[in-house]
């Protein structure tokens, strides 16, 4: 039994007058202008819903009032919990690109005490001493790591030695390559633009794929919905990598 956009906004109009408990005063002018459309699409609605028996029907007079079934209240919360299991799903950010050699910076500051510390802690593995240099391919790349940014809620804090200061960075957790942990950086003070990502991960992640400049790497980060809704860009979320 498969019901239109239209029958199952019906339903639910019924079950939220209480329709499942008690009989609801139902006259088709309102319900079709409660849905939008004719009073006539209307009236074929209810024909269908009682004739699928989601609904009883009876007439008082001139009065009809109608009722949410058994049947009819089963298929709403088969229709709820298939609409949770998909608004409610973790999404995919997908952030593909190719290998390059940077300044080779990342071995040092990866390698500072006071860095490494918090990536113990914090991230919950001791990371590689190095970064991995990825140049994003598309522009779905590039606005995913613009959000993972303002999502990433790892702070890794700076500090001072001696007379230089060394800036803080944000990070998140993600797979590298659909099989291998690693963290998604987001240094404060950096040399790259907005299309490079810089990653960390507990193994020599060159090593393990045998990686050479100019080979593509996929990084994938899941985060919940929710946690994505609240991080609109522009009032638009951005897209989504597969």
């Amino acid at each position: 039994m498969t019901l239109n956009l239209m029958a199952v906004r019906a339903l639910l109009t019924l079950y939220a007058q209480n329709g499942f408990s008690v009989s609801v005063k139902v006259s088709t002018p309102a319900l079709a202008r409660t849905l939008g459309t004719s009073q006539q699409s209307a009236s074929r609605i209810l024909i269908r819903l009682e004739k699928e028996g989601l609904i009883e029907r009876r007439s008082v007079g001139r009065v009809t009032f109608v009722r949410v079934t058994e049947l009819g209240l089963n298929k709403l919360l088969d229709l709820y919990t298939d609409l949770r299991a998909v608004i409610e799903r973790p999404m995919d950010f997908v952030l593909e690109g190719r290998v390059f050699t940077g300044f080779g910076e990342g071995a040092f500051y990866v390698s500072l005490p006071k860095y490494r510390q918090q990536f113990r802690e914090k991230l919950g593995f001791d990371p590689f001493p190095g970064t991995l240099n990825v140049r994003l391919l598309s522009l779905d790349s590039i606005n995913n790591r613009r959000l993972l940014n303002r999502i990433a809620d790892v702070y890794i804090e700076g500090f001072k030695n001696g007379s230089r200061t060394y800036g803080g960075l944000k990070a998140i957790h993600g797979t590298f390559n659909d099989s291998e942990l690693c963290a998604v950086l987001f240094i404060e003070r950096t040399h790259y633009g907005s299309d490079v990502v810089e990653v960390i991960s507990p193994v020599y992640l060159r090593g393990r794929f045998a990686l050479k400049d100019g080979d593509k790497v996929r990084i994938r980060v899941t985060i919940p919905k929710e946690k994505v809704e609240r991080e609109e860009v522009g009032g638009e979320l951005v897209s989504v990598g597969t």
